[in-house]
């Protein structure tokens, strides 16, 4: 049996199974439409990150800082790039340092949950050069900072702390302290921290983008190819 249908057969049994405490109409779609170097993307995953991004296709659209980096091409094949195609390459590279990380941030997490002091946590325990400072990142708009992070703390409240969420950089958990509505030209910002149990990469933006343009990319759904021109284009 080839690849591609061990994954459709695997996708197809894994679509059938119960999910406990759900409704069948509930129960998420785990038909696989694409893969990345082999690893099945499911349409709930997909649709789960659309969900979550398409409100911010005018503003990518608007702002130099990711108009020039999609080129002209549709916003969903640039999220497909930065949310699936760059983490999913970061991961499978590190994967043996994946259990290791998730143990950490949970482990944090949960301290962070229970009350105690979210920026003497950053400091103990964030990997990045803002642990001195508490974890602080300052004032952030959505097209200053990587997805998914970016449209996260966009979407988290004053003193909310988000579940543990995934970039290219590793496994964050962040603290809103500020929101300045959008004002004077100006989109929407955070005052944010964040403590950040990162992959072990010198360069995780540089080598999520050598990985990235290296990756074999199917794109198993071709209703999605007019969105998805950089991958269909591939085969």
């Amino acid at each position: 049996m080839s690849q591609r249908a061990l994954i459709m057969l695997m996708a197809g049994l894994l679509a059938g199974m119960p999910v406990l405490g759900k409704d069948k109409d509930e129960q998420p779609d785990a038909t696989v439409v694409a893969t990345v170097n082999g690893e099945p993307v499911t349409k709930n995953e997909w649709k789960t990150i659309m969900d979550a991004d398409k409100w911010h296709g005018p503003t990518m659209k608007a702002e130099p800082a990711f108009s020039d980096r999609m080129a002209g091409k549709p916003f969903e094949d640039f999220f497909f790039t930065e949310e699936v195609v760059k983490i999913r390459v970061m991961a499978q590279k590190y994967k043996d340092s994946l259990p290791q990380m998730k143990a950490a941030i949970e482990a944090v997490h949960q301290k962070a949950k229970a009350g105690e002091d979210f920026a003497e946590l950053a400091k103990q325990f964030s990997q990045d050069a803002t642990a001195a400072e508490g974890g602080s990142l300052g004032k952030k708009e959505l097209h200053q900072m990587t997805f998914p992070f970016n449209r996260i703390m966009l979407a988290t409240k004053a003193g909310e702390i988000s579940e543990p969420l995934m970039t290219i950089h590793g496994y964050h958990i962040l603290k809103v302290d500020r929101v300045h509505p959008a004002a004077e030209g100006k989109g929407k910002s955070v005052e944010v921290r964040h403590i950040l149990i990162k992959f072990p990469s010198q360069n995780a933006k540089a080598e999520s983008d050598t990985l990235a343009s290296q990756a074999k990319v199917e794109v198993l759904d071709k209703g999605l190819c007019k969105k998805l021109v950089s991958y269909c284009s591939q085969g």
